[in-house]
């Protein structure tokens, strides 16, 4: 019986690989147990004098993915090379999940349900026990972060700072007399 090309994940490059099976960054994990997907409205509250309180606006809080991650030590990886130059491939994976949170570079994340763009590491948590000697459960939460689009405008063809500046009419302040007269002490002394 023929292999259906497109479940034949031998054959296909890692890029279609991205968007066919869930992923963090590229990176195939041996097995997602559970995933949590979090998407959140705030919605503002004033309250009146009469006691209700009116909703004047609405925003979408940044969306939350927290994925439970399993990893063997005797699995073959899915992709050729990920996860090898440790003692373990699971110990290696934990490391993976450490430096993709530290380099702090969003990371696009692929599930069952969606594809997240712009997600940063915000938590890692792997419990080590006797159960996972020879492999890795591990909680990884990812946030999105919010990018901002800045355009600069030009409103006057004149530049906003000169090193010119029109101080004024300066003059001189006359202070001829002594400080004892200045300060009433000349009055006191009998001068």
């Amino acid at each position: 019986m023929p292999s259906n090309p497109i479940l034949d994940l031998n054959s296909q490059p890692i890029a279609s690989l991205v968007y066919l099976k869930t992923n963090i960054g590229g990176w195939f994990f041996d097995a997602f147990l559970r995933s949590t997907h979090t998407s959140r409205l705030t919605i503002t509250e004033h309250p009146v004098q009469t006691g209700a309180a009116v909703t004047d606006h609405a925003f979408l809080q940044p969306k939350e993915l927290t994925m439970e991650i399993g990893m063997s030590d005797v699995a073959t990886g899915l992709v050729p090379g990920q996860f090898t130059g440790g003692w373990s491939r699971s110990v290696q994976a934990f490391k993976v999940l450490q430096e993709l949170q530290a380099l702090r570079v969003p990371l696009q994340v692929h599930t069952r349900l969606g594809l997240y763009q712009n997600m940063l590491i915000e938590e890692i948590s792997a419990p080590d026990d006797f159960t996972t000697l020879y492999g890795l459960r591990c909680t990884v939460t990812l946030r999105e972060i919010i990018v901002a689009q800045v355009r600069t405008v030009k409103i006057s063809a004149k530049p906003a700072v000169t090193n010119q500046a029109n101080r004024g009419k300066l003059e001189p302040i006359k202070n001829d007399q002594s400080v004892l007269v200045q300060t009433g002490l000349k009055k006191l002394l009998g001068w």
